[in-house]
C-alpha cells in the first residue's frame, strides 16, 4: 500500500495524500491536464520497436513494448464445400470452432465496488459513453454505417462484397413500425432474463431478419442486444441473414466484447452467411475504438484474403485510428492505398490527412491538399447556389472558436446569438464551446454562467464540458464548486474519465494547504475513478528493485490500453509528477520506466541518425521532465556497459515546457538546467537555442561512466 507521508511543512517535498494514507505533492504551477500542447516537433513513431537498435557494428539495447495480451479476430473465410463446419485461416491451418480461452474476453463494467481491485484487462465501457472527446459539433466521423450498394464494382473490376450475391434481388419487406418500436421498447425497460423474454412471448409480434435488424439498431446495451439475438434463433421459421449478424458484430464491438464477436463470426459461417465488406469494416472500426491498432490491420488483411474489397470507410477509418495513435506513416500510407484503388477520401478524411502532413512538417503538402480539396468541394456546388450559403451549426461553432481562440469572446457570444436567432438550437457541444472558451480565459463567473443556461435550456452536459468546467474551477481555488460540479455528474449519470482524475490529481499536487490537500483527496474518492484505486493501492519501491511498483503500473496501462494515448500520457505525466514532488522518486522513475515500454511518449526517446540520439521532454511537466531525462541517461549508461559504445551526440529537447505561456520562462528548461549543473554533465547549447542541450563526443562518453549517473533521479 501506499506509504503515508507527514505534511507538517507544506514547504517540503513530502506532502500527504489523504484518504487511507495517501500522498500529494507541492505545486509548481505547471498543471497536467490534457489540453492542447505544443506539436510543433516532427511525430515520428515506429509500429514494432526492435529489442536492438543496430547502428553500424553497434547494438544499442532498448525497451521492448509488452506485447498485447490480444489474439487477431479468428475470421471466418470462405469454407471448404466438404467441411462447412471448418474455417480455413490465412496461414493454411483450418479452424473448427473459436477457442473460449481467447485473451479478449468479456470484460464486466467497472462499479464503485470494484474500485478496490486493479484489472488487467482492457476497460469495457458503456456504450452511451462513446462519444469522441473534444470533437466539434457536427465534426464527421469515420463511420461503418454505409449504404447497402450491390451493384458496385471498383475500378479493378472485382465485385464488391455486398449483403446478396450477384444477380440476386435486394428483398426489402415491409416493416410495421409499431411492432419495431413495441420490440424495442420491451427491451429499453427490461435486463435480459426471463421477465424480457416472457415480454416479447406475450406481445405475440412475429418478425423477420428486415424488423429485428432494426429493432437491434436500436439497442443500447449490448447484453440485451445478444439476448434478443440469440432469443430470436429460438423462433419458429426465424434466420438471421448477414443484416443482423454484422449489426450484432457493431453492437458487441461498441462494448469491446471481442471474444464474443469471435463466437458470433463462426455462428455466422455456420449459419450459411459469408462476413461481407460492411461486417469487416464494422470490426476495424470496433477494434480501432479500442486502440488494438494491430488487429485492426489484421482484419483488413484477411478480408482482402477472403475476395472482399475494402470500400472508402475502410481506408478512411484506419486512417482515422492510426492518425488518433500517432501512427502518421501508416496513415499516409492508408492514405496512398486509397488513391491507388481508385477511391476518393471525403471531407472528414481530407481534414485528418492535412493535420498529418502538418504535424510531420510537410506543411508545403499539407496547404496543396487544402487547396485541392477545397476547389472540388466548391465546383460540387451548383453555380446559381454558391452565393445563396446559408451557415449551419457547424459554420457558428467553428466561427466561435476561431473567434475564443483569438480573445475576441464576446463576439463568439454575439455569433451564438446570431445562430438562435437563425433558429439553430444549441446542443451540449455548442454549450461547452462556450464554456471552454471562457474557461480558458480565466473567467471563472463567465464559464459558471453559461453551464448554468446549459441546465436551464434542458441540455445535458457531456463529460468533456463538465471537464472544462471543472478545469476553470480548480484553477479559481473553487473547490467547493468542483465538488458539487462532480456530485451533478454523477446525478446526470456521467462518469469521470481520464481526464477528469488528472485535473484532480494535478490539483493535489498544487494545493496550498492541508484543507486544500485534504479537500483534494475528497475530490478524488468522490470522483470513482478506477485510477485512484491504482495510486492508492501503490506499493512501496523495496528490496526488489521496484519490480512491483512496475508491475502494478503494467496491469493499470493493460487495463486502460483502450484509453486514447494523450489521455493516457497526461495521467501519466500527472502521476509522475506527483510521485516525483512528494519525494517518492523510486516509484516516479518506476512509473516512468513503465510507461516509457508501452510506448505511452512514442517521441520522447528518438535515433535522429547514426548513433546521434533525441530526448524530448517538451510535453511534459518539470518533475515528469527530470524523472525521465534521468532515467533515460541511465539507460544509455546501461546500454554503454553492456556495447562497450557510446552514443556520439546527445540532443536533450525541452522547448519552453508544457503550456508555458511566456517565451524563455519554462520551468521544465530551468529545472533540467539545474539537474545537469548538479550533475556536471558536459552540455553546449548551439546556434542561440537555449531550450536544446547538446553532449557529444569523449566528454559525454566520460561522464556516462560515472557511477552517479544510474540514480541521478533520486536526488
Amino acid at each position: 500500500m501506499i506509504r503515508a507521508k507527514q505534511i507538517s511543512n507544506l514547504s517540503s517535498s513530502a506532502r500527504s495524500f489523504f484518504l487511507g494514507g495517501t500522498r500529494s505533492s507541492a505545486a509548481d504551477g505547471n498543471s497536467c491536464t490534457s489540453s492542447a500542447e505544443d506539436e510543433s516537433s516532427v511525430l515520428r513513431r515506429h509500429q514494432a520497436r526492435p529489442e536492438a537498435v543496430h547502428t553500424g557494428n553497434r547494438v544499442f539495447t532498448r525497451p521492448s513494448p509488452l506485447p498485447l495480451h490480444v489474439s487477431p479476430p479468428v475470421l471466418p473465410v470462405k469454407p471448404d464445400p466438404a467441411n462447412n463446419h471448418k474455417i480455413p485461416l490465412s496461414d493454411g491451418t483450418e479452424l473448427s470452432m473459436v477457442d473460449p480461452t481467447l485473451p479478449i474476453t468479456s470484460v464486466k463494467a467497472i462499479g464503485r465496488e470494484h474500485l478496490g481491485k486493479v484489472y488487467t484487462t482492457s476497460a469495457s465501457k458503456d456504450s452511451s459513453e462513446e462519444a469522441p472527446r473534444n470533437a466539434s459539433p457536427g465534426t464527421k466521423q469515420a463511420s461503418n454505417d454505409v449504404s447497402h450498394d450491390l451493384t458496385k464494382t471498383t475500378v479493378s473490376g472485382k465485385r464488391k462484397c455486398g449483403y446478396y450475391p450477384s444477380g440476386e434481388m435486394m428483398r426489402v419487406t415491409p416493416a410495421p413500425r409499431h411492432v419495431i418500436e413495441k420490440v424495442s421498447s420491451i427491451l429499453r425497460r427490461f435486463k435480459w432474463g426471463p421477465a424480457a423474454e416472457e415480454a416479447l412471448h406475450n406481445s405475440g409480434f412475429k418478425m423477420d431478419a428486415y424488423q429485428a435488424n432494426q429493432v437491434l439498431k436500436q439497442i443500447d446495451n449490448y447484453a440485451n442486444s445478444l439476448g434478443f439475438f440469440y432469443w430470436l434463433k429460438t423462433q419458429p421459421g426465424f434466420k438471421h441473414d448477414e443484416h443482423t449478424y454484422t449489426t450484432m458484430v457493431g453492437n458487441l464491438g461498441r462494448a469491446k466484447q471481442f471474444g464474443e464477436i469471435n463466437n458470433l463470426l463462426n455462428e455466422m459461417v455456420r449459419d450459411g452467411c459469408q462476413p461481407n465488406t460492411v461486417t469487416y469494416n464494422r470490426l476495424i472500426h470496433s477494434y480501432g475504438r479500442a486502440n488494438y491498432l494491430k488487429e485492426a490491420m489484421n482484419v483488413f488483411n484477411q478480408m482482402q484474403e477472403a475476395g472482399c474489397e475494402p470500400d472508402r470507410v475502410t481506408y478512411c477509418t484506419l486512417i482515422d485510428i492510426h492518425a488518433k495513435a500517432g501512427f502518421l506513416d501508416v496513415a499516409m500510407d492508408m492514405y496512398h492505398r486509397m488513391q491507388v484503388a481508385g477511391l476518393s477520401p471525403d471531407t472528414f478524411t481530407y481534414s485528418v490527412i492535412i493535420n498529418c502532413l502538418g504535424k510531420a512538417g510537410h506543411l508545403v503538402s499539407a496547404h496543396r491538399l487544402f487547396c485541392e480539396e477545397l476547389p472540388e468541394r466548391v465546383e460540387a456546388i451548383p453555380r446559381d447556389e454558391r452565393f445563396r450559403f446559408r451557415p449551419d451549426k457547424v459554420t457558428y461553432s467553428i466561427v466561435m472558436e476561431v473567434l475564443g481562440q483569438c480573445g475576441f469572446l464576446e463576439e463568439a457570444e454575439g455569433v451564438f446569438t446570431e445562430m438562435e436567432r437563425e433558429n439553430w438550437v444549441p446542443d451540449e457541444h455548442v454549450y461547452g464551446l462556450i464554456v471552454d472558451l471562457w474557461g480558458k480565459a480565466g473567467d471563472v463567473e463567465k464559464a459558471w454562467r453559461w453551464y448554468q443556461a446549459m441546465l436551464h435550456a434542458g441540455v445535458r452536459p457531456n463529460v468533456p464540458t463538465c471537464n472544462s468546467l471543472l478545469s476553470t474551477l480548480l484553477r479559481g481555488h473553487r473547490l467547493s464548486e468542483a465538488y458539487n460540479l462532480l456530485q451533478s455528474m454523477m446525478a446526470f449519470g456521467l462518469q469521470s474519465s481520464l481526464q477528469t482524475y488528472t485535473l484532480l490529481l494535478s490539483c493535489c499536487t498544487e494545493a496550498r494547504s492541508n484543507f486544500d490537500l485534504g479537500f483534494c483527496g475528497q475530490l478524488m474518492a468522490v470522483s470513482g475513478h478506477p485510477a485512484h484505486t491504482f495510486l492508492l493501492k501503490m506499493p512501496p519501491a523495496g528490496s526488489d528493485n521496484g519490480q512491483k511498483v512496475r508491475d502494478h503500473v503494467s496491469s493499470f496501462l493493460d487495463y486502460m490500453h483502450s484509453e486514447d494515448r494523450e489521455s493516457k500520457r497526461g495521467l501519466i505525466d500527472a502521476i509522475v509528477e506527483f510521485l516525483h514532488k512528494s519525494g517518492l522518486k523510486e516509484e516516479a522513475g518506476s512509473v516512468w520506466e513503465v510507461a516509457a515500454v508501452k510506448n505511452v511518449y512514442p517521441d520522447a526517446l528518438r535515433e535522429k541518425s547514426c548513433s546521434y540520439w533525441l530526448i524530448n521532454l517538451h510535453v511534459m511537466s518539470e518533475g515528469t521532465a527530470v524523472t525521465a531525462l534521468s532515467r533515460t541517461l541511465a539507460w544509455f549508461r546501461k546500454q554503454m556497459l553492456v556495447s562497450g559504445e557510446c552514443p556520439s551526440r546527445i540532443d536533450i529537447v525541452t522547448g519552453w515546457g508544457r503550456r508555458s505561456r511566456v517565451t524563455g520562462s519554462s520551468m521544465v528548461r530551468q529545472a533540467v538546467e539545474e539537474l545537469l549543473n548538479v550533475f556536471n554533465f558536459p552540455f553546449f547549447t548551439e546556434n542561440g537555442n537555449s531550450g536544446c542541450f547538446v553532449g557529444c563526443g569523449e566528454p559525454l562518453k566520460n561522464w556516462l561512466s560515472e557511477s552517479y549517473v544510474e540514480r541521478m533521479h533520486l536526488l
